[in-house]
């Protein structure tokens, strides 16, 4: 996003020189000069104390209170602007520029509502004041409503198309919205409106990387640092599209500038930390991440990233405890249960991983890893209509996949439901052929059934292919001839 200064009354200041500034008293017109001379050169404190004295002289001009309210506002006073705004509009109700202000100083304080009521009378004043639509058009996506927010950018840009604020602005909006490429075109526009638009050529970076284009990506970070070499977002971000290309060693470098640049930034080391991790650096990696923590105590994604390290080095108690904090900070985040429950599982504590998986099935019911491993251990633990609910709920989210239907038979035939449970072993063979656990488990299923001379052809075509799918991974250890003809009375 963009944001600009509010004003759009500009005086023609007198070039006087600075040996003009008062020491004595002077009329309401010469302070007013003077003043003119502080805010050209910066000085916003003289200036308030020029035009507080041609105020105090006499002079109740609207335009003398709004160019105080500007220096406050330059000042960080936001509450006097903001009085000195009210008071301009109160002396002059049709000034716009007054009202439009107010709302900049009442958005810079957070409070949109307030903002948009202000911006709003300014455009009820003056309907073509396009900077006004601008301004408001920032508010509402300061609260969250991005469709207006569109519509008033739309409404700036049609009535002012050269303003390269507008079509930067109302790209990252379209980008919140999950509309890169619709967002890329509004960077275009605003890039070709200003080529040395800073913001613009990062934006578009972001919108290209999250539409896949990761060299294109590349490229405008690397734009935007050429324009500012201590962009230290840019070299994050551009880290972060080196890192999708799997290019570790160069994602390592642009993190490791950006820490130079922002040293308290913990996402820089909480990134550069799995870089490391992924590069096989694992002290490095948890170095950083733990770096990460200490300057963000809150950065969920850093113990999630610190636990699963633990996790792949077997600590599974360290990670199970860095899991648990994740979850404190984001309880909604179904992947972490289900990190956590597989380090459970490690542990033997099936019963609270069982927990987690509930926790994530209900927070992602369409998950099919979830849905696999919930199956599971509903199954361990007798809840067999459970197990069965878990998995017709995969074969619905993976109708093609051999395995699902294969779980799926199995959990039917545990229940007693056996010609259900060879419907399903049959379309998991029917989906891959050379699955021989499958196989195996519709002879028990036919041998159940009565059906003997199938269950022997099943489990003759069984033998003849090699133990386990060659294409496929279930939750059950494949079944060996010992148990086959154990399970059916084969001689």
């Amino acid at each position: 996003m963009s944001s600009r200064i509010c004003a759009a009354v500009i005086f023609a200041w007198a070039l006087l020189g600075a040996s003009s500034f008062p020491v004595l008293s002077a009329t309401p017109q010469e302070y007013v000069q003077r003043a003119r001379i502080a805010e050209r050169v910066g000085d916003y404190g003289k200036a308030v104390d020029l035009l507080t004295r041609a105020i105090r002289s006499g002079a109740a001009e609207a335009e003398l209170f709004f160019h105080r309210g500007l220096a406050y506002e330059k000042l960080g006073n936001l509450g006097a602007a903001i009085d000195d705004y009210t008071e301009a509009h109160r002396i002059d109700p049709k000034m716009s520029t007054a009202l439009n202000n107010r709302g900049s100083v009442h958005y810079k304080l957070g409070l949109f509502d307030q903002a948009i009521s202000d911006f709003s009378a300014a455009i009820e004043l003056n309907p073509s004041y396009s900077l006004a639509y601008y301004n408001r058009g920032n508010a509402y996506y300061g609260k969250g409503a991005l469709d207006r927010a569109i519509a008033d950018f739309s409404k700036a840009i049609d009535l002012d198309p050269s303003d390269p604020d507008a079509y930067n602005n109302r790209g990252w909006v379209y980008l919140q919205q999950q509309k890169p490429n619709v967002s890329i075109r509004d960077f275009d526009r605003a890039l070709q409106l200003n080529p040395e638009y800073t913001l613009a050529y990062y934006n578009r970076g972001n919108a290209r990387l999250k539409a896949g284009d990761n060299d294109g990506s590349i490229s405008d970070f690397s734009k935007a640092i050429e324009l500012n070499p201590e962009y230290a977002l840019a070299y994050f971000q551009r880290g972060n599209a080196y890192f999708k290309k799997e290019d570790l060693d160069k994602a390592v470098e642009d993190y490791s500038a950006a820490v130079r640049i922002n040293p308290r930034y913990a996402d820089l080391y909480n990134n550069r930390g799995w870089a490391f991790f992924k590069k096989g650096n694992t002290v490095q990696g948890l170095r950083d991440i733990s770096k990460a923590i200490s300057l963000d105590p809150k950065l969920a994604k850093a113990y999630v990233n610190r636990g699963w390290i633990h996790k792949s080095q077997g600590e599974c108690p360290k990670a199970v405890q860095d899991f648990a904090t994740a979850i404190g900070l984001n309880p909604d985040d179904p992947a972490v249960y289900t990190y956590r429950a597989s380090c459970f599982q490690e542990l033997g504590r099936d019963r609270e991983a069982l927990s987690d998986l509930e926790r994530a099935g209900s927070l992602d019911p369409e998950n099919p890893e979830v849905l696999l491993s919930l199956g599971a251990l509903r199954e361990k633990y007798g809840n067999f209509q459970g197990a069965t609910d878990a998995f017709r709920r995969l074969v619905k989210v993976r109708p093609e996949d051999a395995s699902a239907h294969y779980n799926l038979g199995i959990a039917l035939g545990k229940q007693g439901l056996f010609r259900e449970a060879a419907v399903e072993l049959t379309r998991s063979i029917d989906l891959d052929p050379s699955f021989r656990d499958a196989l195996l488990r519709r002879a028990i299923v036919f041998e159940f059934l009565g059906y003997a001379e199938r269950a022997r052809k099943d489990f003759a075509r069984a033998m003849q292919l090699p133990e386990g799918s060659p294409t496929l991974q279930t939750i059950r250890p494949p079944v060996n001839t010992a148990q086959l003809k154990q399970m059916l009375g084969s001689p």
